[in-house]
């Protein structure tokens, strides 16, 4: 394309041209991704670990996002308690409702219920295959099927050498990270290939999947490195099922599992990469329900979030823990306060979430590719004989 004879209202066709259509490209992609998600339905969820940290924040940005979640614990006392907050997103939906405890067999279950919609919440020590089985079950007979199911229950002793941790302590940790992923991941897909649909399960990534060296969380990072060789394994076994592997990648969260036995240097490092459980589940979950065909490795702590946060580095000193290392970030309650105030955002801006950063990485290569040739164009268009 050509300008001729330095035409500035032609130049300024094209920009605006330009401009519109990566305006618009934006807004059809975003409403196709919305769409797409829409039309699916609700989602049946059962999450591990799901009674505090990023577990309990993933099962209540599920809900709002009106789907149906079964959390579980070790603890009946955690499992009661969050189920009674996590009623609370059902209310705002669907007005009041009541808890009810219910004993079947040897197992025990609470759920809050209003329509179609409920939250049912069991205790499960995820390295036990007969509870892990009772998990299974209730989750079918509550809900009828499981369309996602996500191993987040985790669990780490803190930072020390390796010697220093008790023969307790080792076998925790991988019962918990490695043994329970396993049992739970052969359990949802027992039930999801005997159902109709097609179902999704996420073991959750961590220090080590990659194969790097943790010093000081050494057997901690031996758990999620076997995970991440045994999904690999799966993705060969599961390929022409209808059961879908993935991972999902948090980051680091500032949660229990990271903040035990974390020292003033680590907090340090923490007030640079770390989030809040609330700020990571709302940017997975998303993403966990639009997901398809198998194999797909869900991130928070994508490129451009990661040069975000080097750029803005010298602005976040001090934003979870001061310089003594005390905390300064918000309670869990009045992060939800604050949460709630701030949720009311576009449509656009929300699908736009949903986007995988390769598409941004296109558009905006694109765009600088367009905007080359436009100004090309009008450079030669004032040179004799163009």
């Amino acid at each position: 394309m050509q300008l001729s004879g330095g035409d500035i209202h032609q130049e300024s066709i094209l920009w605006f041209s330009w401009l519109a259509g990566v305006i618009l490209g934006s807004m059809i992609g975003s409403n196709q991704v919305l769409e797409s998600q829409a039309k699916a339905g609700p989602r049946n969820v059962v999450i591990t670990g799901s009674t505090r940290g990023l577990g309990k924040a993933l099962a209540r940005e599920f809900l709002r996002a009106g789907d149906n979640v079964v959390v579980a614990s070790r603890s009946p006392e955690s499992v009661r308690s969050a189920v009674t907050e996590l009623q609370e997103e059902l209310k705002k939906r669907n007005g009041s409702m009541q808890l009810k405890e219910q004993e079947d067999g040897d197992s025990w279950f609470v759920k809050a219920e209003k329509g179609k919609l409920k939250v049912v919440g069991t205790n499960c020590d995820v390295s036990d295959s007969e509870q892990v089985q009772a998990l299974g079950s209730l989750a079918v007979r509550e809900l009828g099927s499981i369309d996602i199911w996500i191993n987040n229950a985790g669990m780490n002793k803190g930072f020390r050498p390796f010697v220093e941790f008790s023969n307790e302590e080792i076998e925790q940790i991988i019962s918990t990270n490695l043994l329970g992923s396993i049992i739970c991941t052969r359990e949802a897909i027992r039930i999801m290939k005997s159902q109709p649909k097609k179902g999704h399960i996420f073991n959750m990534d961590g220090a080590g999947s990659d194969g790097a060296s943790t010093p000081l969380t050494a057997v901690y990072g031996a758990s999620k490195s076997g995970l991440r060789q045994f999904h690999a394994s799966l993705l060969k076994e599961c390929r022409r099922s209808r059961v879908g592997i993935h991972t999902a990648s948090p980051g680091m969260v500032l949660t229990d599992l990271l903040l035990s036995g974390s020292s003033l240097q680590n907090k340090k490092v923490f007030n640079f990469i770390c989030e809040q459980p609330e700020t990571v589940a709302r940017a997975l979950v998303p993403k966990m329900r639009a997901i398809k065909g198998t194999g797909q490795a869900i991130n928070y702590l994508t490129p451009p979030r990661l040069i975000i946060a080097i750029v803005t580095a010298w602005l976040r000193r001090g934003r979870w823990f001061d310089e003594e290392g005390k905390a300064v970030y918000a309670a869990e309650a009045d992060r939800l306060r604050m949460w709630a105030e701030e949720r009311q955002r576009s449509h656009i801006t929300a699908a736009m979430e949903m986007v995988p950063s390769s598409a941004w990485v296109s558009l905006f290569s694109s765009s600088v590719i367009c905007a080359y040739i436009i100004l090309s164009s009008s450079s030669s268009s004032n040179m004799p004989g163009t």
